[in-house]
């Protein structure tokens, strides 16, 4: 028997379910999407039994023959190809190694490419083919093009801009996802003795640097923190900004590495995110985040600052800087990242914005969105967390249009230093937020505001004092009809 996925190169379609659904994909005009069409497609009893004919024969053979596709194609058309792409996504879905199907052998090459190489797809055709971890947290009404289907089509300039990782299957830590993720976020620094903030004149204008003291109290604390997040039962951590330098880094990995245990009860921690600071020996340096895996040491996510924040004259009498200009702006002295990094692993896909990018977000938006990130870590420097502040509206945002779940951490500086009665209402040092329907048939959303009073204790919720929990990254059955049973 001839091997499909080896046929010759003159065929017009590949017959690799993964290229084929991206060429078809790209070759389906987007007006069928901007109307009613597609949805009339989707809700044909005719394209979605077609449909269903073709997932089983690619689940079977784990190939499409070109002869298919191309009747299918001169038969219908368009719709022809929208009846193909909606076969080949309902089979994809048992490719995904994160999502509810494990039982299709034929496809095991395409899951096998994804875990080594990062996509589905092969090299044939530009960009990526990823599986689909999240849905827009909105009511689900007339889809996009996109929302059709149970993977990411990745154009070639989007993917250009990411680095997309996987985390070895190895090491994964096997989230379930139906299950409730803890995560604690620890303060770390707590009074502007914990960080050093220098302004200086640059280029003709203001610039300010923010690092955290090296001292032996920042030191002392590393450990003290790990311990806190193992007893509270969280099995993810993130660090504010301005919490991390060289030496800390290195404090962190091996206090993480030493202290680890394969327990999880009793040693529950698994990532943590440690916050970002001036890293490396260039001048200016980036503003970096350094995401670790506890039971390694090992850096599995870096993410540099994308855009620098400018501080006004008001902002610096606010929050009490010290040696801080009267007058005028001052800006961030960095040198600012120019992708975005995403992590791959049974959590989800993970992506880190660090302060200032979360509501700059014209770097990064189309990027994430293309991608499908379910979860984004943002450590802030900022004012202590209010309700219904920027933090909150941006995390809003995200959850309408991704779909995913947004945690921010900050530190207590600011909070210290500003008087109440200066900044009104509860202070919260963490917020975490997503998707309050899994059904996506509300716009409601899981709010949730957590504070800490010592830089070394997570922060919780008041009401219950646990910590706040988001939901995994996976791909749900109820989003596409289409798919086979649960």
């Amino acid at each position: 028997m001839t091997d499909q996925l080896a046929a010759p190169a003159r065929e017009a379609h590949p017959a690799d379910p993964a290229d084929l659904f991206l060429q078809l994909y790209d070759e389906l005009p987007d007006r069928h999407f901007h109307g009613w069409q597609a949805t009339r497609w989707y809700d044909d009893a005719g394209v979605r039994r077609r449909a269903g004919e073709i997932s089983e024969i690619v689940l079977a053979l784990g190939s499409l023959s070109p002869e298919v596709t191309e009747e299918n194609i001169a038969e219908d058309g368009d719709r022809g190809r929208f009846t193909v792409l909606l076969g080949l996504d309902g089979a994809l879905a048992h490719a995904n190694p994160y999502g509810p199907y494990h039982d299709a052998p034929a496809l095991t090459g395409l899951t096998v490419r994804y875990l080594t190489e990062g996509r589905l797809n092969g090299d044939e055709r530009e960009g990526a083919l990823l599986p689909r971890c999240a849905f827009p947290g909105r009511p689900r009404g007339r889809r996009t093009k996109a929302e059709f289907f149970g993977v990411h089509r990745v154009p070639p300039e989007e993917w250009a801009k990411v680095d997309h990782t996987l985390l070895p299957p190895v090491l994964d830590p096997h989230f379930d996802r139906d299950e409730p993720v803890p995560v604690g976020c620890v303060p770390v620094l707590e009074t502007f003795d914990d960080i050093e903030i220098d302004f200086e004149r640059r280029y003709g204008m203001t610039v300010y640097r923010l690092r955290p003291s090296d001292s032996h109290v920042s030191r002392d604390r590393i450990e003290t923190i790990i311990r806190r997040l193992d007893e509270a039962g969280a099995r993810i951590a993130v660090m504010p900004e301005v919490s991390l330098s060289d030496t800390l880094l290195e404090r962190w990995k091996e206090a993480a590495f030493h202290t680890a245990g394969r327990d999880r009860g009793r040693h529950p921690l698994r990532f943590l995110l440690l916050g970002s600071g001036p890293l490396g020996t260039d001048d200016p340096p980036p503003n970096r985040a350094v995401l670790i895996d506890r039971w390694t040491g090992r850096e599995l996510l870096v993410q540099d600052k994308l855009s620098g924040f400018t501080l006004d004259a008001a902002q610096m009498r606010l929050w009490r800087l010290p040696g801080a200009p009267s007058t005028g702006t001052a800006d961030e002295y960095l040198t600012p990242g120019s992708k975005v990094g995403l992590l791959d692993s049974s959590f989800g896909r993970l992506a880190v914005l660090i302060c200032e990018d979360l509501s700059r977000s014209v770097g990064w938006e189309r990027e994430l969105l293309s991608c499908g990130v379910s979860h984004l870590f943002v450590p802030i420097f900022s004012k202590p967390i209010l309700r219904y502040r920027w933090e909150q509206q941006a995390a809003e945002r995200q959850i309408s249009a991704l779909g995913g779940w947004v945690t921010v951490a900050n530190s207590l500086v600011i909070g210290t230093a500003v008087p109440a009665d200066e900044l009104q209402g509860p202070r919260y040092t963490a917020l975490v937020a997503g998707p309050g329907d899994p059904a996506r048939a509300s716009y409601a959303g899981d709010v949730q505001f957590a504070r800490a009073k010592t830089g070394e204790e997570p922060a919780v919720l008041d009401d219950t004092r646990a910590l706040p929990a988001v939901m995994p990254g996976a791909a749900y059955h109820l989003w596409h009809d289409h798919w086979p049973g649960d």
